[in-house]
């Protein structure tokens, strides 16, 4: 499964629930600084930071952010947090 993280929270949610950094994730623009992305991947961790900001309520954009995680990872459900 490949895990999709909008918010600081929703990232720490994950490692809180995993005790660690799933792999693979991704994550929205601005959740993690370079220093942290580059931490995670000398430890292993498959993950890709967005260059802009995903908003959640922006159909269109949402979608071609969900579309472009399946299309590096075909065939694994995609995680994503949400709030209600």
């Amino acid at each position: 499964m490949t895990h999709f993280a909008l918010t600081r929270n929703g990232y720490e949610s994950l490692v809180n629930t995993f005790g660690k950094a799933p792999s693979p994730l991704w994550v929205n623009y601005g959740v993690l600084s370079e220093s942290e992305l580059a931490q995670l991947r000398s430890q292993g961790v498959d993950v890709t930071d967005f260059t802009s900001l995903i908003v959640r309520s922006n159909e269109s954009e949402f979608e071609d952010a969900l579309r472009t995680i399946q299309e590096h990872h075909p065939g694994l459900a995609v995680w994503v947090e949400h709030e209600l």
